[in-house]
């Protein structure tokens, strides 16, 4: 694996974690049906969604390291 090509892919996770992670939840909070929500409702759904975000991106971490993609 060349350099570039290791960057390309840290990167893309890099990316996946902050977007899944930090952006979707954040997103999620500013809908309007999140907001005008019960606020346990609302904490619910987004650490649901951040949670499965979260959850998924180690899977696929996993998934990548076995068949030697990362």
């Amino acid at each position: 694996m060349t350099w570039i090509n290791a960057w390309l892919r840290g990167l893309a996770i890099v990316v996946y974690f902050v977007v899944a992670t930090v952006w979707v939840p954040d997103f999620l909070l500013n809908l309007s049906f999140i907001q005008t929500a019960n606020d346990v409702l609302s904490d619910v759904i987004v650490l649901a969604v951040w949670g499965a975000a979260l959850v998924g991106g180690m899977w696929a971490l996993r998934v990548g390291q076995r068949k030697g993609i990362i």
